[in-house]
């Protein structure tokens, strides 16, 4: 079987928000990291990406069992900052060229959603920031659905909300788990290779690193 082709009339546009819509991951890695100073840890940059699109119930542990220790989810966030600040005051920007693929698809006939394992209240916010929100119809956050990314429910929700079939949409996703969360909601799936700390995406069905060189 030949690898599936990009629908070709778009009536659901679905997009991944951190690291893909907005440069916040950058802001969540500094925050991240000074949990690992107090642990004594350096992760690599891959290790730290590894958290990208999980709400880090397993990805957080994996990575402390990499060096040895035993830390759970839950002990990491209580002694982490929230992250709140990162989408209420800190200065995160749109990814260049997201608001022109954004608004072609728009006109093009396609609705847009964003589905993300923030909080929706949050990411909502963050839209208005970064001048995005007029041009989206539905946030899927991570407070709507009861399994996270990897599991395809974040992206079947929005389907379902749109009426749409997985085979007349479209995500953008910048991590393993949102691609196998997309993927396994048979959503096509571009991979973002712009994020700040990216990552292999090889269950991805194609693959761009701007929204810039995008033709849509």
């Amino acid at each position: 079987m030949g690898r599936p082709h990009r629908p070709a009339r778009i009536k659901a546009a679905l997009f991944d928000f951190d690291g893909t819509l907005a440069d916040t991951e950058r802001f969540s890695i500094e925050i991240d990291e000074e949990v690992y100073a107090f642990y004594g840890i350096a992760p690599t940059e891959t290790e730290k990406g590894s958290l990208s699109g999980t709400d880090g119930s397993e990805s957080i542990p994996a990575l402390f069992r990499a060096y040895g220790l035993d830390v759970s989810a839950e002990e990491f966030f209580s002694r982490r900052r929230s992250s709140d600040v990162i989408y209420q005051e800190l200065p995160i920007q749109a990814s260049p060229g997201a608001h022109g693929v954004m608004r072609r698809l728009r006109e093009a006939g396609a609705r847009v959603a964003v589905v993300s394992t923030t909080r929706r209240d949050l990411v909502a916010t963050a839209l208005r920031r970064i001048g995005l929100a007029d041009l989206v119809d539905l946030v899927i956050g991570g407070d709507d659905v009861v399994r996270h990314k990897p599991d395809p429910e974040p992206y079947a929700r929005a389907l379902e909300a749109f009426d749409v079939a997985p085979t007349e949409a479209v995500a953008f996703e910048d991590s393993p788990a949102g691609v196998a969360s997309a993927r396994g909601a048979g959503v096509y799936t571009l991979g973002f290779m712009g994020c700040c700390v990216p990552q292999e995406l090889p269950a991805a069905n194609e693959h761009f690193a701007s929204f810039e060189e995008l033709g849509w």
